[in-house]
């Protein structure tokens, strides 16, 4: 996306406050919320289905130390800086940490992981709010798209270890 782009889904956002505070608010409750069900999850599985806690455990924690190394050596700007923007939400200048999105492969590979103890549909509304949260990121103009499925490929290669 270009700055227009970005300015254009600022001006659409701003227009109306109740947008801005639905996609800010989102993009402070997703990841809360899935980390706090991914505590609940990992103490109820310690306790009833040891078996299965190295996976749980490893898996997010392989995906969240590839995407954090990609970033701290690729240091991609985020959107807004190399754009020269005001971001809706969660405005971090020269931070230069951008692709790939951290947020959503963290939700993505936390979601999947809950999709496998927790089978059916409370798996699928977490796997949902990791795909929110990737949107949200880009509406907030803290990521381009490519930053977001990136962050998405990385988690689903990190579930089939």
């Amino acid at each position: 996306m270009n700055r227009d782009r970005y300015l254009y889904l600022m001006r659409w956002a701003e227009e109306k406050p109740i947008r801005k505070h639905i996609i800010c608010g989102l993009t402070s409750f997703i990841p809360i919320f899935l980390g706090i069900t991914y505590v609940i999850t990992i103490i109820f599985t310690f306790f009833f289905y040891p078996v299965v806690l190295p996976r749980l455990i490893l898996r997010p924690f392989i995906c969240f130390t590839a995407v954090t190394m990609i970033r701290n050596y690729l240091k991609a700007p985020r959107p807004y800086d190399l754009l020269d923007f005001k971001p809706l939400c969660g405005y971090h200048p020269g931070k230069n940490k951008s692709f790939p999105s951290r947020h959503t492969a963290s939700a993505a590979i936390i979601a999947l992981e809950l999709m496998r103890i927790w089978n059916g549909g409370f798996g699928i509304f977490c796997l949902v709010l990791a795909f929110l949260m990737g949107i949200c990121r880009i509406l907030c103009g803290n990521h381009f798209i490519k930053d977001v499925i990136a962050g998405l490929i990385i988690a689903f290669l990190c579930n089939y270890l």
